[in-house]
C-alpha cells in the first residue's frame, strides 16, 4: 500500500496542469488560488494526503467534513487506516479536482465565492510526505461544562446531565497511544480537541509518548479555559504547546449563560496566563468564537479584543440548536444582523498582519456568510417545506430524499450525473442511520423526524459527519424533544 501512495505522489505533477473539476471550471480554481497566496497552493487540498483526524467515536477521516464511511479504530490500526483503500481513493479524487464524493461543503464554498470558509486552506501549510505530517484528535467526550451549543457527543456532563444518557465508552486506549509512535516522528503539528483535553488522561499519555519521540514537536490544545492546575502548567513548560482558547462573550453574564458551570472571572484569569505563557514562549493563540444570538453584536468587540493582544481570532458556525443558530432567525433580524455587522468600521486596525486577519475572518462572517443564510432564509420562506401530516415512514423516506434533490439541484453548480451521484450517497446513508437506530432503540420514526429539519442544515450533517456521530445527535435530540412535551 505504501508503493500505491507513493506513486499517487509522483504523479502530482502531471495532474495537477489540468486544475479543473466535476462542478470546479478552472476560473473558479484560479480564483481560490489567488485567495490562498502559498507557494503550494496548486493542490486543492492537502488534507488527504497530510491528516488524520480521529472523532470520538473511533472514526478516521482527513478532516471533520469527511466522515462518510470511514475506517474507525480499533477495527483498523492507525497503520492500517493511513495506507488503506478509502484514504487513497479520496487522494485519488483530489487529484483530479474532483470534490463530489466526501468534500461537498468544500465544494460548495468554492462555487459561491466564499473562500475563507474552504476548511481544505487550514491544511495548506502541511507539507505532503509518506507520513501524516498532522493528527486531530478527540478521543473522549470528558468535559466540565455543559455549553448550550454543545451535545452530549462532545460533553461527558451534557450526556450525563443534560441528555441523562449513560457515559460515552472512549474506543481510544494504551494501545492506540502505542500505535502513535510510529506516526509521532513525522509529524508537524498534533491536535487535540473537544471534550475538554486537559482533562483526558490518554492526552498526558501521548503527551509522554511525544516528550520521548518528538519534544519540539508543535501540539495545539483546543481548550473552554477552566482547567489551569499544576499538572498542566508543567506539561505547558516541558512541549511546544499553543493554544486554542474559547471565548463566546467578553461579558460575564452572556458568557455564563452560554458556558454552563462556568465561571467568567476565573477563565479570564486563565486566558491572561496562557496569553502571557504563549506571548513569553513565542507560541501562538487563537480565539475561538462562536457567534449566536445572543452575542452576535460582541463580534466587532471580539476583533478590538483580539488585536489588542495580538492574537488570532477565529468564528465558528453553530447549527444546533436552532433556537441558539442565528441562521435559523426570521429574515427581517437576518437583515438587522446583516447591516448591523457590516456596517462596522475598524478605522487603521488593520495595518498589522494579525489585524489585516482578524478583520478578514469579520468581514467573512459579517458579509459572505451572514449573506448566504439571509438568501438561505428568504427560500426557505418562499419555498413551503415539504409537508408531512401523518406520513408512514416508507413515505417520509421518500419525501426526504427528494427534499434533499431539490436542495442539491439548486445548490450545486455540477452536471446531472455528480447531482445524482451525490443524492445516491445520501440515500445510503440515511438508510445506514436507520438500521443502526432500528437495532438499537427500535425506533421506526427517523425519517418522520428528519423532515423537520432545513433542508441546509440536513445536508450539512449528513455530509460532514458519520454515521455514529450522527445516530449519537438523533438519540439526543430525541431525548431533548420529549423532555419538552
Amino acid at each position: 500500500m505504501k508503493d500505491k501512495l507513493l506513486n499517487i505522489y509522483s504523479r502530482m505533477s502531471s495532474s495537477l496542469r489540468n486544475q479543473s473539476g466535476p462542478g470546479l471550471p478552472a476560473s473558479t480554481v484560479a480564483a481560490y488560488n489567488a485567495s490562498r497566496g502559498r507557494p503550494h497552493s496548486r493542490h486543492i487540498c492537502h488534507a488527504p494526503f497530510t491528516n488524520m483526524y480521529f472523532n470520538v467515536h473511533g472514526d478516521c477521516s482527513p478532516c471533520w467534513l469527511t466522515f462518510h464511511d470511514p475506517d474507525s479504530y480499533p477495527n483498523r490500526s492507525v497503520h492500517e487506516i493511513w495506507f488503506g483503500e478509502r484514504f487513497q481513493k479520496l487522494r485519488e479524487r483530489l487529484l483530479h479536482f474532483d470534490l463530489t464524493q466526501k468534500c461537498s461543503v468544500c465544494l460548495k464554498n468554492l462555487q459561491t465565492g466564499n473562500h475563507t470558509s474552504v476548511l481544505a486552506r487550514a491544511y495548506d501549510v502541511n507539507e505532503i510526505r509518506e507520513y501524516p505530517t498532522m493528527l486531530e484528535l478527540e478521543v473522549s467526550n470528558t468535559c466540565n461544562l455543559e455549553c448550550v451549543m454543545c451535545i452530549g457527543e462532545l460533553s461527558s456532563s451534557i450526556r450525563r446531565n443534560r441528555e441523562k444518557l449513560p457515559p460515552m465508552v472512549s474506543p481510544y486506549d494504551d494501545a492506540f497511544a502505542d500505535q502513535l509512535e510510529e506516526f509521532i516522528p513525522h509529524l508537524h503539528e498534533l491536535r487535540f480537541n473537544g471534550g475538554e483535553p486537559f482533562l483526558i488522561p490518554l492526552v498526558y499519555r501521548i503527551f509522554e509518548k511525544v516528550e520521548r519521540l518528538h519534544p519540539k514537536l508543535k501540539i495545539v490544545i483546543a481548550t473552554n479555559g477552566t482547567v489551569l492546575n499544576n499538572k498542566v502548567k508543567d506539561w505547558l513548560g516541558r512541549l511546544n504547546i499553543h493554544i486554542n482558547f474559547s471565548l463566546d462573550s467578553l461579558t460575564a453574564d452572556i458568557y455564563e449563560t452560554i458556558r454552563v458551570n462556568a465561571k467568567f472571572s476565573r477563565v479570564m484569569e486563565n486566558f491572561d496566563h496562557h496569553h502571557a505563557y504563549c506571548r513569553d514562549n513565542g507560541r501562538t493563540m487563537c480565539i475561538m468564537v462562536n457567534p449566536m444570538r445572543n452575542n452576535w453584536h460582541e463580534m466587532p468587540e471580539f476583533v478590538r479584543f483580539a488585536n489588542g493582544r495580538n492574537v488570532n481570532l477565529w468564528f465558528n458556525t453553530i447549527h444546533r440548536p436552532k433556537e441558539w443558530a442565528i441562521w435559523s432567525l426570521p429574515t427581517d433580524q437576518l437583515r438587522d444582523v446583516h447591516a448591523t455587522l457590516n456596517a462596522v468600521d475598524f478605522g487603521t486596525e488593520a495595518r498589522t498582519s494579525i489585524g489585516s486577519f482578524n478583520i478578514g475572518v469579520y468581514r467573512n462572517l459579517a458579509d459572505v456568510q451572514l449573506r448566504n443564510w439571509l438568501r438561505e432564509a428568504e427560500e426557505r420562506e418562499h419555498t413551503a417545506e415539504i409537508a408531512t401530516p401523518a406520513l408512514t415512514p416508507a413515505e417520509a423516506s421518500t419525501a426526504l430524499m427528494e427534499k434533499l434533490t431539490v436542495f442539491i439541484d439548486n445548490n450545486f453548480d455540477e452536471g446531472v450525473e455528480q447531482k445524482q451521484n451525490r443524492v445516491k450517497q445520501l440515500a445510503e446513508k440515511l438508510k445506514s442511520i436507520d438500521a443502526k437506530l432500528r437495532e438499537r432503540n427500535d425506533d421506526e420514526d427517523f425519517f418522520v423526524n428528519a423532515l423537520e429539519v432545513p433542508s441546509d442544515v440536513l445536508y450539512t450533517g449528513l455530509e460532514s459527519r458519520s454515521v455514529n456521530s450522527l445516530v449519537e445527535e438523533f438519540e439526543n435530540w430525541m431525548v431533548r424533544k420529549a423532555a419538552t412535551r
